[in-house]
């Protein structure tokens, strides 16, 4: 946020011409977008005026023909900051300040009723300046004000205490008298985590945003002037999320209906609930875990492959995120042995065994798919789940419109690696050893391929199941296609194939036609407490 520097003239009065006469000067930093109340108590704050006993008035000449412009509210200095903005230097545009005190232009006498003493406010009998004219005609009657600002004179304390508690609960906050005197009043904000919790709100809109306790202590300074410790931030944060995803513990309450509906929605797929014995929630369904952020603790584990786009493991970064095939995902209350076997058996239940098939603990893979779910780990355990299905839904959408915008045998990315490796092999040479052995001489290299076997020596035809140079080489040397030495998942049928089944959106939850005892099933935070 851009700061702003403003040179202070103050402690002199303006002359018949309009001209400020023997002042002395001081100067302030504050930000273009202040409000009047943020410079207002900037400059109170600076000069050490207390605002409970003075008022301060503040002016600024644009030029030499045009009068002093009185700044009173918002838009006063909104128009100030836009014609500072022309030359920002120090000394362009001063502040001319005066300080007036209530004491001389204002007293109070006071009237004795038959319920008792009440303060009312009069002006006293001398020559009326400017600002005592200004005042009169402003003084407040009402108790229900729409508006309630420093500067503002009531006809008595009981009006304003009355006008205070109004407002207070109309906006929704709480507020204390700092000090009182029979001429002025000083009230303090206080406010609550729920007001500025709903200040914050949009914030939290999009999981993606990122919007700490810091930010909210930094923004309402800026944009309220309320100063917040960062405890007072974090309630907020916390009755912010609650308002907008409901309270943690009241999602896992809502799996039962939102698993019920998953089931029914996507026929064939593989939904579980585990609990223990006290209703407590366990879990739900290149494997990988990553804690959760939300209240109560967790972890998410995830199975995930490539689809035919990509070209082998190593290459999945996060900017590749589009070629990850997430399979499977998985909450649980911890990432134990017992979580990881609950894990798997369901997933041999969903997929089955298949050859040639393994997992790795670790890999690009898994770290690319905790990367694009990373900001979702602070929803509730619901939320959470409905954020994956949307990714889901996203990234097969987009992946079906690829597949069928691929007009090559395999697909794009396989297709241009043995392009490649085709070019590659027009400079090696070939000796026949045997029917399928064949050496294959690379300059003074020289390599082994054993086309029955599906093996090189150079291990990238069995690791990528993709002929290398060295295979196509020994491939045109027999007049042998290709084909039969890929993989079968690498081709654009078997790409169609992967996507063919669509992630549609779910009903709206209040089309959910969910029976009872599902609706009635109790399920509980995991027992080992909140974060």
């Amino acid at each position: 946020m851009s700061k702003i520097s403003i040179m202070l003239q103050l402690n002199r009065n303006w002359d018949n011409y309009g001209r400020y006469r023997d002042f002395q000067v001081d100067g302030i930093v504050v930000d273009e977008d202040a409000s009047y109340s943020l410079l207002n108590s900037t400059i109170a704050e600076h000069l050490m005026i207390d605002t409970s006993e003075k008022i301060i008035e503040i002016k600024y000449i644009v030029n030499e023909h045009c009068p002093p412009m009185k700044i009173r509210n918002d838009m006063g200095v909104c128009v100030y900051m836009e014609t500072k903005k022309e030359n920002k230097s120090l000394g362009a545009y001063p502040l001319y300040i005066t300080i007036r005190d209530f004491n001389l232009e204002l007293s109070i006498t006071n009237s004795i009723t038959v319920a008792g003493s009440s303060g009312t406010l009069k002006l006293i009998d001398i020559p009326k300046s400017p600002a005592i004219v200004e005042y009169e005609s402003i003084i407040i009657t009402e108790s229900t004000p729409n508006v309630i600002e420093v500067g503002q004179i009531y006809q008595d304390k009981q009006t304003i205490a009355s006008a205070m508690k109004h407002y207070s609960v109309m906006n929704k906050f709480q507020f204390r008298v700092k000090r009182s005197s029979a001429r002025s009043t000083f009230i303090q904000c206080k406010p609550t985590a729920m007001v500025v919790g709903s200040i914050v709100i949009p914030k939290y809109a999009n999981p993606k945003t990122i919007y700490t306790p810091k930010d909210i202590q930094t923004d309402m300074l800026s944009e309220h002037g309320v100063n917040l410790t960062y405890m007072q931030a974090s309630r907020a944060k916390k009755k912010a999320l609650e308002v907008l995803r409901g309270h943690p513990a009241d999602s896992y309450n809502k799996l039962p209906s939102y698993l019920y509906i998953l089931e029914k929605t996507y026929p064939g797929s593989v939904v579980k609930l585990k609990k223990m014995d006290d209703d407590c929630f366990l879990p739900v369904v290149v494997v990988d875990g990553t804690f959760l952020k939300s209240t109560y603790k967790g972890i998410m584990l995830a199975a995930s492959t490539m689809d035919a786009t990509c070209i082998q493991i190593n290459c999945f970064l996060p900017h590749n995120v589009g070629t990850i095939l997430p399979l499977a995902y998985d909450v649980v209350d911890s990432e134990n042995d017992a979580s990881w076997k609950w894990f798997f058996e369901q997933f041999k239940h969903a997929y089955g065994e298949r050859p040639n098939i393994t997992w790795t603990m670790t890999s690009n893979i898994a770290e690319s798919l905790n990367d694009v779910t990373k900001n979702a780990r602070e929803l509730p355990i619901v939320e959470l789940l409905e954020y994956m299905r949307n990714l889901l839904e996203r990234w097969t959408n987009e992946k079906l419109l690829k597949a069928k915008s691929t007009f090559t045998y395999l697909g794009f990315k396989f297709n241009k690696e043995l392009d490649d490796n085709r070019t590659l092999s027009y400079k090696l040479r070939v000796r026949a050893s045997k029917d399928y052995i064949h050496t294959v001489l690379d300059g003074v290299m020289h390599y082994i391929v054993c086309l029955e076997n599906k093996r090189c020596s150079c291990g990238q035809f069995q690791l990528e199941e993709l002929p290398c140079p060295h295979v196509l080489a020994a491939l045109r040397y027999r007049d042998e296609s290709f084909e039969q030495y890929r993989s079968p998942y690498y081709t654009r049928d078997n790409l169609l194939r992967t996507y063919e089944i669509q992630v549609n959106p779910l009903p709206d939850e209040s089309k959910w036609n969910v029976p009872q005892h599902i609706t009635e099933e109790v399920v509980n935070p995991p027992s080992g407490g909140k974060r």
